[in-house]
């Protein structure tokens, strides 16, 4: 089965409302007790915390647009998301010693111009828009077991890969989004859940290693996270993953190193990018059989580094001290005709966090990404093109980005993200039926994050 790859849903959806809730919960701990003590809910919040159950209740809000980069420019993007679930401390309850239940349920009940990716154009101005074609999604329903103080951590149960490995370091991931990772290695973006199985071990505090198996969909945007094994499209294939990290803050070194390096192999089936069984164009050769690979490797390394402290480390206690931090990544498949088309991604960026002093968990950041194709897909997009009527453009085979972005927080349980970017050489990547050609430019990305279990006191 072809599966069309549409403008498809970056982690950004977990990592711009799950993990800001991780950062809003982070600055929550510098909110006054007494405001926490006066919220609606807060005794029920202190009742199930005795009991073992952390609820999770988050809204977010996000718009995109592509004021003049795409093919039709000037399209918006919007999506509303409601997340809802919790986690149940077995051995808090009694039950099972160091035992943990996850769930995450998404709902997104309104949505606005879902294909917008194809109006953006290619591989970095079109891929990040998200696709979301169903309103529920199962995130994470599994249990964890940990094991030898908590070094050891095994899980089994419905989650995506993102939520454990391949993290970007990006201050404001909308500006990296990894789309080997999502879509080459079959991670699928945040929403969309596979059975899985996974073992974490911590050497330190700081270093740990995860290794697991995933079930993976080509067609994900058209799952919810509930089948059982196969989807409706008998796009399954298994995904096996194995990272190394180390993750430090400021409360743990004065200049915290991060760094991550994960190699991935998915035994996927897929159609070549360009050739047909009888080695010519597919674009041409219609009545041919497409060529067909199974399976699909590479790597992703990533790494970030704090250089400079205002209080020149001076204040070990300080979780959020101004600082800047340089950044980068890159990906690559092994394959010389890799599923999806996509060769390398790589970023490199500067983040100045905490600028001043009276909001010292905004930060700021400046990222430069590119992306190259394969040579398969970089010749099956020009014969579209030439095909579809297009004449006088060479479609590019790298893609340049320069990104700008900003995370505020408003207060301990909003936050409030921006990213405006631009792009040169932009592709008919996300959509080559057209005989338009991309034009370069600026696209935008606002996203606002509410904590609504932290505002309710639970």
């Amino acid at each position: 089965m072809k599966i069309t790859p549409h403008n498809i849903w970056t982690r950004m959806l977990c990592a711009g409302a799950v993990l800001s809730g991780m950062v809003l919960s982070s600055a929550a701990l510098a909110a006054d007790d007494a405001d926490s003590a006066d919220r609606p809910l807060s005794d029920v919040g202190a009742w199930l915390s005795e009991n073992g159950v952390t609820p999770h209740i988050m809204a977010s809000q996000l718009w995109l647009g592509n004021p003049s980069a795409g093919t039709p420019t000037k399209e918006q993007q919007a999506y509303t998301m409601f997340f809802a679930g919790a986690d149940f401390d077995l051995d808090r309850m009694g039950l099972i010693p160091g035992g943990t239940v996850h769930f995450m349920q998404l709902w997104v009940p309104f949505s606005h111009n879902t294909l917008y990716g194809n109006d953006a154009g290619g591989l970095l101005a079109g891929d990040p828009p998200p696709y979301i074609p169903k309103v529920a999604h199962l995130l994470r329903f599994g249990y964890e077991q940990k094991l030898f103080n908590d070094r050891l951590s095994l899980e089994i149960g419905k989650s995506n890969p993102g939520q454990f490995v391949g993290f970007s370091n990006c201050n404001v991931t909308s500006s990296c989004v990894n789309t080997v990772l999502n879509k080459t290695a079959g991670f699928a973006p945040m929403p969309y859940a596979g059975w899985g199985a996974r073992a974490g071990y911590h050497f330190t505090p700081a270093l740990e290693s995860n290794i697991g198996v995933w079930r993976t969909y080509q067609a994900f945007p058209f799952t919810n996270g509930w089948e059982r094994w196969d989807d409706d499209y008998d796009s399954g294939s298994t995904l096996l993953v194995a990272n190394v990290a180390r993750r430090a803050g400021f409360q743990q070194e004065p200049y915290p190193f991060n760094w991550e390096v994960l190699a991935f192999h998915n035994n996927l089936q897929y159609n070549d990018a360009y050739y047909t069984v009888n080695g010519t164009s597919k674009v041409y050769d219609s009545s041919a059989a497409v060529l067909t690979h199974k399976g699909v490797s590479g790597f992703y390394v990533t790494a970030k580094k704090a250089f400079w402290r205002r209080d020149g480390g001076a204040n070990p206690d300080n979780p959020a001290p101004s600082a800047l931090s340089v950044h980068g990544s890159w990906s690559q498949t092994l394959e010389s005709d890799a599923y999806t088309g996509i060769a390398t991604l790589a970023d490199a960026g500067l983040i100045w966090s905490g600028p001043w002093q009276s909001r010292p968990y905004d930060s700021y950041g400046l990222t430069f990404r590119w992306g190259r194709l394969t040579a398969g897909e970089h010749r099956y997009l020009q014969d579209m093109y030439d095909s579809e009527g297009g004449t006088g453009w060479r479609v590019p085979r790298d893609e340049q980005q320069l990104s700008i972005d900003a995370s505020f927080m408003l207060t301990p349980e909003v936050n409030l993200t921006m990213t405006g970017s631009r792009v040169w050489n932009n592709t008919n990547y996300q959509y080559a039926y057209t005989s338009v050609k991309p034009e370069d430019g600026y696209t935008f990305w606002v996203q606002v994050n509410l904590m609504l279990d932290k505002l309710l006191g639970l």
